[in-house]
């Protein structure tokens, strides 16, 4: 398969490719484009025939070909094979025959097995599971709409059915029903849980999540198991109820996301069928593309608890990012931890709540303003630092408007206060090309030293040449304090070595296996460097390298002497001595430093 990857990435032009889906236009030695995945008026979606890749600095998404039309098409790495093979002009018949055969064989034992846990409930434990779930106010025809079952006490009972039926170890394995033993042999993944089988958006069982039920309900085992990554299950890609959602979340051009699949399941016995699960994970971008097809109305509702309002927060960053129409829907009953409970207790009253979503801005305010304290200096800066980097996101100044008024009340402090430090935030992680050289200095003194990191790396890709600079003002000792000192040593081995080569080539050849710069992200920095820097003098570049070191230099000297001055303070209040004295004459050596270099 590798080879046909190879061919077809030979045969299909990326431009070319990228082209046939958006208008594209000549950038200097790229092409550029409006993002077809997320809103934007200025393009920031750049394509290089040189490295045959893309990347789009508003949303960060980049990739080859296949990347592209993976998410372009929403589809899977096979499908997108089939796609660009076919473009290409090459046969995959075979491949095709033998992916889908073992996929089908897949779907076979998911089915299968939803069919063995089903049945189960008419044991004498699985009449125990009815019970339960009726004292969860699930009623019977609920139940067997979505299909929920029970998983005996045993630790072979679903193997033996399944390979009753014909279907082998490997392939039980491979659908995540089974676990492989260290010293040989297989046994049921799921054991004493009720199950709630998992569909695609097709019907399709793909995987299960299985509660733990009965005497073996203890503190050291898992509440909840989950069938793990396979060919058919990408928790990334599933939404629970999806397939009995799409139509109701159509008729109402709304979209509800609860937490788990009993939310799921009670809303839609209440009346709520426009409701889908993340399955306890946050929202992915994966998820929310998928959920675009039907609607851009998004109403969250997650359980109360602080997992809970971290994967909202989460998804909240991400639909954002891709446009959506955001609300929150709260619980008005304290007493209710999640809609299941809220379902149980008040039925169809659901339905009235799922009307009265709040705007997720007012959630955002409302819930900072409940966490800090508005009256002191600290807990009204938390609270800016929580809500406006929010706020920036909203693409209407209006809108914009309304919430820093609304904000600025709380705060007892004036708007334009507000618009500053707001603007502030407004400029991305990575500036954009065309700025000019006064915009960057100015960027580059409230930078992320990540950000300065990259901006280095990306004008030593321009022009590897500017490492000796590095050399001629910092020593050995004090470049190693620098996180990039690693990319240093690839850029001066690649001077001293006289390497002819494109320097990209010798960076993704040269970096270390496993470590955290993969080499999409040298091939990413690598094309916002062409663009960052075109039109840049070799005296510019000098002087723009030589001002971000300055700035990464000092930044991260001032980091460790904080770190120094509050392990000082530490050592000072457990009153020893002996480390205090030690500490101290870091702390001057690293501040003498500091003073004597001249960048």
């Amino acid at each position: 398969m590798d080879g046909n990857i190879e061919k077809i990435k030979d045969r299909v032009d990326i431009v070319e490719l990228i082209s046939s889906y958006l208008k594209v236009h000549k950038a200097g030695v790229n092409y550029k484009a409006n993002c077809p995945f997320h809103n934007e008026k200025t393009p920031s979606f750049y394509i290089s025939p040189s490295r045959q890749i893309w990347h789009c600095f508003g949303c960060s998404k980049g990739g080859d070909q296949f990347a592209f039309v993976q998410e372009v098409e929403s589809v899977d790495f096979p499908e997108a094979l089939r796609i660009l093979a076919k473009r290409a002009g090459i046969e995959l018949e075979k491949f095709d025959r033998t992916f889908q055969d073992s996929k089908t064989r897949l779907y076979e034992v998911c089915e299968w097995s939803a069919k063995f846990f089903q049945k189960q409930l008419e044991s004498n434990t699985g009449k125990k599971v009815q019970s339960y779930l009726q004292g969860r106010g699930l009623q019977e025809e609920t139940a067997k709409n979505f299909r929920l079952g029970y998983a005996p006490e045993s630790w072979d009972s679903l193997i033996s059915f399944l390979r009753d039926r014909g279907y082998t170890e490997q392939e039980i394995i491979d659908s995540g029903m089974a676990i492989k033993r260290d010293r040989g042999g297989i046994y049921d993944r799921f054991r004493s849980r009720v199950m709630f089988p998992i569909a695609d958006v097709n019907g399709q069982i793909v995987g299960f999540t299985g509660r733990i039920f009965g005497k073996k309900a203890a503190d050291e085992l898992a509440k909840y198991v989950n069938t793990p990554q396979t060919i058919l299950y990408d928790k990334s890609r599933i939404l629970y109820g999806l397939e009995k959602a799409k139509l109701s979340i159509k008729q109402h051009n709304r979209c509800v996301v609860v937490e788990g699949n009993m939310d799921v399941i009670m809303s839609h016995q209440a009346g709520a069928a426009n409701v889908v699960a993340s399955s306890g994970t946050a929202l992915t971008d994966q998820h929310l593309k998928i959920i675009k097809r039907y609607t851009q109305n998004l109403d969250l509702c997650f359980d109360a608890d602080s997992a809970g309002r971290q994967a909202m927060e989460r998804g909240i960053a991400s639909a954002l990012q891709q446009s959506f129409n955001l609300a929150v829907v709260s619980l008005d009953d304290p007493l209710c931890k999640d809609p299941a409970d809220y379902v149980q207790k008040y039925g169809e009253k659901w339905q009235e709540r799922l009307q009265a979503p709040q705007p997720i801005f007012g959630f955002y305010l409302q819930n900072a303003l409940k966490t800090f304290d508005v009256a002191t200096g600290t807990g009204k800066k938390m609270i800016t630092e929580k809500v406006l980097p929010i706020l920036k996101s909203i693409p209407n100044r209006v809108e914009q408007s309304h919430w820093i008024a609304e904000l600025a009340m709380h705060l007892k402090v004036k708007d334009d206060l507000l618009w500053e430090q707001m603007d502030k935030m407004a400029i991305g992680p990575a500036m954009q090309a065309g700025k000019s050289l006064q915009d960057k200095q100015a960027f580059l003194a409230t930078a992320k030293l990540s950000v300065l990191e990259d901006y280095l790396v990306s004008l030593l890709m321009i022009k590897p040449q500017l490492i000796t600079m590095v050399s001629s003002v910092l020593s050995e000792k004090e470049i190693e304090i620098l996180a990039l000192h690693s990319f240093f040593n690839i850029f001066k081995n690649y001077i001293n070595e006289q390497q002819q080569g494109p320097v990209m080539d010798y960076m993704v050849q040269k970096m270390p296996e496993g470590g955290e710069q993969s080499p999409m992200y040298l091939e990413r920095l690598y094309l916002q460097a062409q663009e960052l820097w075109q039109g840049f003098t070799d005296y510019d570049l000098e002087l723009e390298f030589m001002s971000i070191l300055n700035q990464l230099w000092r930044r991260t000297i001032n980091a460790k002497l904080a770190d120094l001055e509050f392990a000082i303070k530490q050592a000072e209040k457990n009153k020893n001595q002996e480390v205090v004295s030690g500490l101290v004459g870091q702390f001057q050596e690293t501040a003498s430093r500091l003073n004597q270099i001249k960048i």
